[in-house]
């Protein structure tokens, strides 16, 4: 009678550590996942990024703190969210607000926008940076911002 329960007894072990490995191996894969997903994310905005070419056309100080900057977009890359402009005066180390361009510029489009950011006189370099909406409404910034001097 005795041998019956210890035999009952190694197999409601084994099948207990059975359970736990299946257990640490779900915890691990959905760890895994999640890593490989955001890695995708990166490689998928990149590549967007890369894509798109955003040209400065002209820049030309209206009066102090006013600013006309022209860019233009080539027919390549999809479609964007929308451009974000700095103007700095590098000489005197001075960067104006982030301020939205205005128009998120579709393939082959030019456009002007004015800036009025009377923190940077004499504006001698513009940086910009392109960024898209996901699906889910976020906004998505390139990391590598994109500087003209002028």
């Amino acid at each position: 009678m005795m041998e019956n329960k210890q035999g009952m007894s190694a197999v409601v072990t084994t099948l207990i550590i059975i359970l736990l490995v299946i257990v640490a191996l779900g915890i691990i894969w959905v760890v895994v996942k999640n890593v490989i997903d955001s890695g995708v994310e990166q490689i998928d905005l990149s590549t967007k990024c890369t894509a798109v070419e955003i040209q400065v056309v002209k820049i030309v100080e209206v009066d102090a703190g006013n600013y006309s900057v022209t860019l233009s977009r080539t027919g390549t890359g999809e479609e964007i969210g929308g451009i974000r402009v700095v103007l700095a005066n590098t000489v005197n180390n001075v960067y104006s607000n982030v301020t939205e361009f205005g128009y998120a510029l579709e393939p082959l489009r030019t456009k002007t926008q004015y800036i009025n950011d009377t923190t940077v006189d004499e504006a001698n370099q513009l940086e910009m940076t392109v960024y898209f909406i996901n699906d889910l409404g976020e906004t998505e910034i390139c990391p590598t911002p994109f500087k003209k001097e002028f």
